[in-house]
């Protein structure tokens, strides 16, 4: 189990740090380099405790029932509980996170389906007239994209958040 260190912290340091923490989540700029910070972040059983309590959250949102958490997280009665409490008295970041991978596994999914459907009968495909203009105009709209994400992101990261 992680220990805290008995050494208190000045509070306002303390609170520097956690804002250079979420600021370093924020500043991120891929899946990849998120994975990379927490793999050097957290210990291997921290990591894996972390990917439990979110899968836990997910599955007991969607009504699923401890029994079947257990039997398919391979999780303790006690450690669904703690999460269920987290969900009845506030919660909203999972409850957030939980919204967003639905929202992104329904996306993956109706896509899915529209190549199983193009594949299933190539000869129905509707066929898109590409012109440069066009294409073009797509690349620079996805390029201003990026960048008014990548200020957004350092803007929010420059925000001090109360811990």
């Amino acid at each position: 189990m992680t220990k805290l260190s008995r050494r208190h912290l000045d509070p306002i340091n303390f609170g520097q740090y956690v804002n250079n923490l979420w600021s370093a989540f924020t500043l991120m700029d891929s899946k990849d380099d998120i994975k990379l910070l927490f793999k050097d972040l957290f210990t291997h059983t921290e990591y894996k405790m972390f990917t439990k309590r979110l899968e836990i959250a997910r599955r007991l949102l969607e009504g699923q029932t401890y029994e079947q958490i257990n039997k398919e997280l391979n999780v303790t009665a006690r450690t669904i509980t703690g999460i269920n409490n987290t969900l009845a008295t506030a919660g909203n970041g999972l409850r957030k996170a939980h919204d967003k991978l639905n929202a992104l596994e329904e996306k993956d999914l109706a896509k899915q389906k529209e190549i199983t459907k193009n594949l299933e009968n190539p000869f129905r495909q509707k066929t898109q007239r590409k012109t440069l203009g066009g294409t073009l105009l797509k690349v620079g709209l996805i390029a201003l994209d990026k960048k008014i994400s990548k200020k957004l992101k350092q803007r929010t990261a420059k925000k001090s958040l109360s811990v």
